[in-house]
């Protein structure tokens, strides 16, 4: 962004630190290109869940709608507010280039649009698990919960890695500020930067796959309730069982440790950036 001018001036001490300031560009231009590539991501899975398994678009409603709207302006006030009281008490990097007080808002709110297609999708996923409407005990609605699931995880991959690249981008900058002479804020400050991040999509993801959690154990109870075994027979209890195993399966509630990874992975992608830019002098 060195070609856009306006604004403050480079703090008149700052010397030096065009390479580390031309890495910060390098990864600002890494994240445009990721930004445009998450939006694209959110639009097609909001796609997805409307035509693929036919998931009825419950955020059409007024009441969807609105439930929408608060669940987007939540995340983004927990995200904006801390950021906005950093700013007011001044915990920001000197400027090592023109306009910097601009271009780093300007950026995050880049980020932040780029955001919206996916966090819609995913509060589209927790709407459609928590309504009622529209389910049924088909081998249609389990593929429907599935396709849920894999949309939560890759929802949540996607806002894991976009903030996890802006985390080790900020790391970036702090040290061109110090390859400049200037000093920058605490290398802890990205740690704490990172964790906050962290915390997000932690919540937003706990918050979508629970519903989701809760919809396959009510789906399997309709499918597959467990006998009362004074009232049958022993082999009609076990098949019964066994069944209810087979659909359990199916809904992934006995979840395979690798999807559990991948998420884990997902929701710490910003924490684990911001320690890479800390030991890795990034």
């Amino acid at each position: 962004m060195g070609w856009a001018g306006g604004g403050a001036d480079p703090d008149p001490r700052a010397r030096g630190g065009a390479v580390e300031l031309a890495v910060w560009q390098y990864l600002i231009g890494v994240s445009a290109m990721m930004w445009v590539l998450l939006a694209g991501f959110g639009l097609v899975l909001l796609r997805r869940l409307t035509e693929d398994a036919a998931v009825r678009p419950v955020d059409g409603d007024a009441s969807g709608r609105r439930a929408t709207v608060r669940f987007v302006g939540f995340v983004f006030a927990v995200i904006v507010v801390p950021l906005l009281i950093g700013a007011a008490a001044g915990l920001r990097n000197p400027y090592v280039m023109e306009g910097q007080n601009w271009k780093i808002p300007l950026l995050h709110l880049i980020a932040g649009c780029a955001n919206l297609p996916v966090l819609v999708a995913l509060k589209r996923i927790e709407l459609t698990a928590a309504d009622d409407r529209g389910w049924g005990t088909t081998p249609a609605d389990i593929a429907r919960l599935r396709l849920l699931r894999r949309t939560t995880r890759l929802a949540t991959a996607g806002l894991g890695a976009v903030i996890a690249l802006a985390v080790i981008a900020t790391g970036a900058l702090r040290q061109a500020t110090a390859a400049a002479g200037l000093t920058p804020l605490p290398d802890t400050f990205g740690v704490v930067y990172g964790a906050a991040f962290t915390g997000v999509v932690a919540g937003v993801h706990l918050y979508v796959s629970s519903a989701v959690e809760n919809r396959a154990r009510r789906l399997l109870d309709q499918v597959a309730a467990l006998p009362d075994p004074s009232a049958v027979s022993p082999q009609e209890f076990s098949a019964g069982r066994s069944l209810r195993g087979e659909v359990a399966e199916e809904l992934e509630l006995g979840v395979d440790p690798r999807a559990d990874l991948q998420s884990l992975l997902a929701v710490l992608s910003p924490l684990i950036g911001a320690l890479l830019t800390k030991v890795g002098g990034l």
